[in-house]
């Protein structure tokens, strides 16, 4: 394949930037009410801002070390391609089952598989908008089945950006689900993960969570950039025999980093802004079959695994020696937080896709995937199935109370972790049921430690800090009022004191800062109203001085106003 690189230094468009215009209804323009967000990290550094440990830096991944935990998790490379991890977990029966594009069937009969055929526990399409800004097409399934004990899980999820022709319109936004799953075009990467045991055979009886990410590169046979429009213009697809354009799913980089910073950031007409900030040169220079390192937030390269775990749990080990069986302690997989999604529409009857099978992807629609999808991922979080457990009609899990483990946190209050409980929380029929009887999730819950602060807790914690911090250890999971006021130093630091450092243009380059995902950082300061959750317009975006806002809300609990800690630390 002839490429062409991208000259040095070309400004890009992000695709956070991107994606955060669309959900938000805009050009991420601020309204006259609110104001951009605190300016962190420089051109140089803004990779280290977000989506890193606070030791990133001197506990550095690097392309070997993604090699190394891959080969702990994957010895012998038999998953390195998408296709023969599919087969293994049992969602296809044979490679060439699998449709790289185009619209698949889901099936959750035992033994159904054929050509175009995806056989799960349950499938689930939304639009991550609290975090990353993706649409997440997402299927999960167990072996021998998610009622048994000790069952191994696997879920993947395949990520597309919103089409630009979504920008400004939330239902165009909303559609954009639909087409996702109706077309299957234009995948970012397929992530998956396993709960199961180590694959070099040591403890069959001992589950942990594995983590693969697969690069989606689709054949062109040529590319060149177009500077005066910075857009991306391809040649002419390269196809299979079959008619199928060409697409590789692998754990490595496409051939060059011009092509992928053509297709996966998808460089558009908007300038960024500044203009070198979202635009950092990669800190490792990307090299062709290396393993994929993805660049979520547009602010650089980071390696896997590390930046998936900041929020799925684990803990990157010290001078990245990764356990020999690719064990790492507190890596979970995430529980689906209708919050802080936006779903698709019915189109049952007249599908935006031609010639594609129309379908319901409301939230209304979901709920029974939602919840079994959800039921699925509380196992790998350590509780347990009913012990008589079956299968109610509508596929769901039931049969009495599930086994939800406690332990001690810091502060000494004996309880479920954050995220076992928020999960029962959100199917309890009553309080403290845990039958997971309920068939809606109820996203006000709000957790026995946190009655005291409801407030606080859903529009604040559960909006910016509960995805991630739920699925961290106890120590850190933010379970209760207590531990969350335990940690003020660290909110003063990393959520106030960049503010104060923006402010003043005392921008350091490596400064840390939380929320930690910069869609939600943005989201947290620029004026979104916690009680609509995601709107961001002028009827409802709130100037960090307002009241109602996240900052005001957050600053006020720890008895400071809009603008006194700052005045205090300058």
């Amino acid at each position: 394949m002839a490429t062409t690189k991208s000259p040095a230094g070309r400004s890009r468009l992000t695709l956070l930037k991107a994606s955060a215009a669309i959900i938000f209804g805009g050009s991420m323009a601020m309204t006259a009410v609110s104001q951009p967000p605190p300016i962190v990290g420089t051109a140089t550094n803004s990779q280290h801002s977000f989506l890193t440990f606070p030791n990133y830096l001197a506990n550095k991944e690097t392309p070997q070390t993604a090699q190394a935990y891959y080969a702990a998790v994957n010895p012998g490379g038999s998953k390195v391609d998408f296709r023969d991890w599919l087969v293994n977990a049992g969602f296809i029966r044979q490679r060439s089952d699998w449709r790289s594009t185009g619209q698949q069937i889901y099936t959750t009969v035992a033994g159904d598989y054929g050509p175009n055929k995806v056989n799960a526990f349950a499938h689930i399409i939304i639009l991550n908008a609290a975090d990353l800004g993706f649409i997440r097409n997402q299927y999960i399934r167990c072996k021998p089945d998610c009622k048994t004990k000790y069952a191994s899980i696997y879920t993947y999820l395949e990520n597309y950006p919103v089409p630009e022709n979504a920008v400004g319109n939330i239902a165009l936004t909303q559609q954009a689900v639909n087409v996702a799953l109706e077309r299957r075009a234009g995948r970012i990467a397929d992530v998956a993960f396993e709960w199961a045991p180590a694959a070099n055979g040591t403890s069959p009886t001992a589950l942990f969570g594995q983590l693969y990410s697969f690069v989606v590169h689709a054949y062109f046979d040529s590319y060149t950039p177009d500077q005066a429009n910075r857009k991306c213009i391809n040649g002419s697809p390269i196809y299979n025999p079959d008619g199928t354009q060409k697409i590789d799913e692998l754990l490595t980089w496409p051939n060059d980093q011009a092509f992928w910073d053509c297709n996966f950031k998808l460089a558009r007409a908007l300038p960024p802004s500044p203009p070198d900030f979202l635009a950092p040169v990669p800190e490792i220079p990307v090299v062709s079959g290396d393993y994929f390192a993805p660049e979520l937030d547009a602010l650089g390269t980071k390696q896997h695994p590390g930046v998936c775990f900041i929020c799925h749990g684990g803990n990157v080990p010290g001078n990245v020696a990764w356990p020999t069986n690719g064990n790492v302690k507190e890596f979970r997989m995430l529980p689906a937080d209708v919050g802080n999604a936006i779903f698709g529409v019915d189109d049952t009857g007249a599908p935006l896709v031609p010639g594609a099978l129309g379908s319901s992807l409301t939230q209304a629609a979901q709920e029974v995937e939602l919840k079994k999808y959800n039921q699925t991922i509380v196992i790998t979080q350590g509780a347990t199935p009913p012990k008589n457990a079956v299968f109610a009609p509508n596929g769901t899990i039931a049969g009495g109370n599930w086994t939800v483990p406690q332990s001690r946190d810091d502060q000494g209050t004996l309880r479920p972790s954050h995220g076992v409980e928020v999960i029962f929380g959100w199917y309890a029929g009553v309080a403290g049921d845990k039958s997971m009887s309920a068939s809606v999730q109820n996203h006000d819950f709000v957790p026995v430690g946190w009655q005291s602060a409801p407030d606080l807790y859903l529009k604040v914690v559960a909006p910016s800090c509960r995805s991630c911090h739920m699925n961290r250890e106890q120590s850190l999971d933010l379970g209760t009022l207590a531990q969350f006021d335990s940690n003020k130093g660290n909110v003063e630091q990393l959520v106030f004191q960049p503010e104060c450092d923006s402010n003043n243009h005392e921008v350091k380059g490596t400064v840390q800062v939380m929320p930690l995902a910069k869609l939600t950082w943005d989201r947290f300061w620029n004026g979104v109203d916690p009680a609509t959750k995601l709107a961001f317009d002028a009827a409802h975006s709130l100037a960090p001085s307002d009241p109602n806002s996240q900052p005001y809300l957050l600053k006020q609990h720890f008895g400071y106003t809009a603008t006194s800690y700052c005045a205090h630390r300058h």
